[in-house]
């Protein structure tokens, strides 16, 4: 997955793009999946895609925020549309965490009995059609892609 200009169709484009820094705090992951659904929906990005997108994002920021141990630390938050696809990625400087790594959680039990947590993690396996992870100078790179309907 890359964030370059893209060959579609043997028909070369620029994705639109967009960028921001936030750390890893309640009130900022809130800013940054606002600011980044006005961006896709400005840009013709149907609903569904633009909710799913933000969602993920305010889900592996606040994971950082909880697990990663730096929250003063600004990720980068790059997010491109394709004509078929959104690409979203995090950069930042947490732990090792390769989000494709953890068990699938036990929905087999009632409700009550399901474990909080590991939740949201499953739920953007579920929703994107592609996620990626690497490492590199001490900074995580997660990149995720939601299909855009239509």
């Amino acid at each position: 997955m890359s964030f370059e200009a893209q060959n579609v169709g043997g028909q070369s484009f620029q994705a639109q793009s967009f960028r921001a820094e936030v750390r890893a705090r309640p009130r900022e992951i809130a800013d940054l999946a606002d600011r980044a659904g006005n961006f896709l929906a400005q840009a013709g990005v149907d609903a569904r895609a633009t909710h799913h997108v933000a969602m993920i994002l305010s889900e592996l920021l606040t994971n950082l925020g909880t697990h990663g141990g730096t929250a003063d630390d600004p990720a980068i938050v790059r997010i491109s549309i394709e004509p078929k696809r959104v690409l979203a990625e995090i950069n930042d400087a947490g732990p090792p965490f390769d989000p494709r790594s953890t068990p699938a959680p036990d929905l087999s039990g009632p409700a009550e009995d399901i474990q909080v947590g590991g939740l949201g993690l499953f739920l953007m396996r579920k929703l994107a059609s592609e996620v990626d992870y690497g490492r590199s100078a001490g900074r995580n790179r997660t990149i995720f892609a939601i299909a855009r309907s239509g």
